[in-house]
């Protein structure tokens, strides 16, 4: 009974499909057309389509106190890393009117994430695996290895 279902379930999606590969071509009888054009393919992480970024690979609330706690150490509340300004509620290299990188998308070419100190880097552990983490612009960014796409980042200015 079950197959007999699997069977007709399948019949029915592909009669679409069988029906529109039988439209024939006026212009040449032999010929047939398709139904219509198959619509544009929007792929993730094109054109600036954020990917959807799996939340068992975000930061956990650990990572976030003890990222917190290394910045405060490291810079004060209210203050930037060495060489960025404040700007818009965060932390920019001069000249820069945004950050360099959004999440979802893979880091451009032009952005090299700077390894972690080592006092941060115990503290947050190691990333997992196909992971890494960089710090761009004051902030730490978890990077998937295969593709650079940023996955999430913590904001490196800590307000007062």
């Amino acid at each position: 009974m079950r197959r007999l279902a699997v069977v007709v379930l399948t019949a029915l999606a592909l009669a679409p499909a069988v029906a529109g590969a039988q439209r024939r071509d006026p212009a040449d009888p032999g010929a047939t057309l398709p139904d219509r054009a198959p619509p544009p393919v929007e792929r993730p992480g094109a054109r600036g389509i954020p990917q959807y970024v799996d939340p068992a690979v975000r930061f956990t609330s650990r990572d976030r106190e003890q990222f917190k706690a290394w910045a405060v150490a490291e810079y004060g509340k209210g203050k930037c890393p060495r060489g960025l300004v404040k700007r818009d509620g965060g932390c920019l290299p001069r000249g820069v009117a945004r950050k360099r990188y959004t999440i979802g998308l893979p880091l451009p070419a032009t952005v090299v994430p700077a390894p972690l100190p080592l006092d941060l880097a115990r503290r947050v552990g190691t990333p997992p695996i196909g992971y890494r983490y960089g710090l761009i612009d004051g902030d730490l960014v978890k990077i998937e290895l295969a593709s650079a796409l940023a996955v999430d980042a913590l904001d490196g200015f800590i307000p007062k």
